[in-house]
């Protein structure tokens, strides 16, 4: 940790007060009318953060061609790449514990220092794995405890500068610079390791990430939550209680497209998956930014359950159309994902006390790779069935999950801010 600034000095001052935010930040935006906090959402913190964002999204983007990389040049049977992406989830998930005490001893910005650093080592020693062993299985699960820190630290400095009554736009525009390079770190990725090789793109990850510790250097230190998992469960709204299981049915759906859809290209004779990609983020911003109007008319709990089932019905129809059609189907995909995940997550966040906000990023992100470690169920499965079942079944499981924003009732008059 000796490349991370001592600034044991300025914690002081820089610890968040009532409000959430440090000295720093009042003394840019120091006046506490709605005017002066609107501006807050464009001041230099939050910009800086959507760069750090950004550089997350890009490192981690270009590990949806680890499955590529798996099945192409080392052979590996679906049970191998799913247990590959269910390492990643199972080292998500047993660090949420953890999260609270790291970030409680080292700050937020700190954390997030700590996180893109173990991003880069690890995205880089990826160069060197010469097949599917346990040194692939080790950097996979290191790469799990980084992103976690990382997730739950961003999340939680992205609730503690937005203005009041900005909280989804800020929490769309966060997901936005990362989802952004959901088209291009593949975009860039894949030709480059066509012609250099997987290694030279996996160090490519590890300099953006590094980029992102130097950015994240400017950020706030923000306070660490004091509060355990189930004490702010009990107390959460039912919206947040049905947010919870819902994130980790859409976690399992999203993952088995993410783990499989390259391998199931290629047993179709395709190459390049980019195209997915890249349709499936101009969508999701596309609906992010142009259907606020939208979103805000139904109101969170209902975009939610839309979102849901077409989330559901376009994993399975990746299945039964087969991945000669990945790019409309991308396309379909990005717009249920941009309408749902910035739903669920301003469900999760709205009206959260600034202390909380850390355990509840743990916690939505620890359920979300809950449910991603089903890729070692529908790895084993795809062994003995092929993709085509997987992908449906997978589709079916997260429409169903609409059900669970049934039984409350009138949708949440709560809406998605347009960003």
């Amino acid at each position: 940790m000796s490349a991370i600034p001592d600034e044991s000095s300025a914690e002081a001052s820089d610890d968040l007060g009532e409000q959430g935010l440090s000295p720093a930040i009042l003394e840019i935006f120091p006046g506490n009318d709605e005017t002066s906090r609107a501006k807050w959402l464009f001041s230099p913190v939050f910009v800086r953060l959507l760069a750090t964002n950004a550089a997350y999204g890009f490192s981690v983007s270009t590990f949806y061609l680890l499955p590529k990389h798996l099945a192409a040049d080392f052979a590996a049977t679906p049970r191998q790449i799913g247990a590959v992406a269910g390492i990643f989830s199972l080292s998500n998930v047993l660090c949420v514990p953890f999260l609270r005490p790291i970030v409680d001893r080292l700050g937020h910005r700190r954390a997030l220092i700590a996180g893109y650093l173990l991003m880069a080592v690890c995205a880089a020693t990826f160069a060197l794995v010469g097949g599917v062993g346990p040194a692939l299985w080790t950097l996979r699960a290191s790469q799990g405890l980084a992103t976690s820190i990382v997730f739950a630290a961003s999340m939680a400095l992205v609730s503690a500068v937005a203005p009041a009554g900005k909280l989804s736009q800020a929490m769309g525009l966060s997901g936005a610079a990362s989802l952004a390079m959901s088209a291009v770190a593949p975009a860039v990725a894949e030709p480059l390791a066509a012609r250099y090789g997987f290694g030279c793109a996996f160090v490519l990850a590890g300099c953006v990430a590094l980029l992102g510790a130097i950015a994240s250097r400017g950020l706030p230190r923000s306070n660490g939550d004091n509060r355990s998992a189930r004490t702010l469960l009990a107390a959460a709204n039912p919206d947040v209680r049905a947010v919870l299981p819902v994130l980790a049915v859409t976690g399992a759906g999203f993952n088995v497209v993410m783990a499989f859809l390259a391998p199931f290209a290629l047993r179709h004779g395709i190459q390049a998956v980019r195209g997915f990609f890249i349709s499936y983020t101009v969508a999701a911003l596309g609906i992010r930014v142009l259907g606020g109007r939208f979103t805000d008319r139904l109101g969170l709990r209902r975009t939610a359950t839309l979102g849901l089932v077409l989330y559901g019905t376009v994993i399975a129809g990746i299945g039964l159309c087969g991945p000669a059609h990945m790019v409309p189907l991308g396309f379909v995909f990005g717009l249920a994902h941009g309408a749902l995940f910035p739903a669920l997550m301003a469900l999760l966040f709205e009206g959260v006390d600034p202390t909380a906000r850390i355990t509840r990023a743990g916690l939505a992100n620890g359920l979300l790779h809950l449910g991603m470690m089903s890729a070692f169920l529908f790895g084993a499965l795809a062994n003995h069935t092929g993709f085509v079942l997987v992908f449906v079944l997978a589709g079916a499981l997260v429409a169903a999950a609409a059900i669970f924003f049934v039984p409350g009732g009138a949708p949440s008059k709560r809406s998605v801010a347009k960003p």
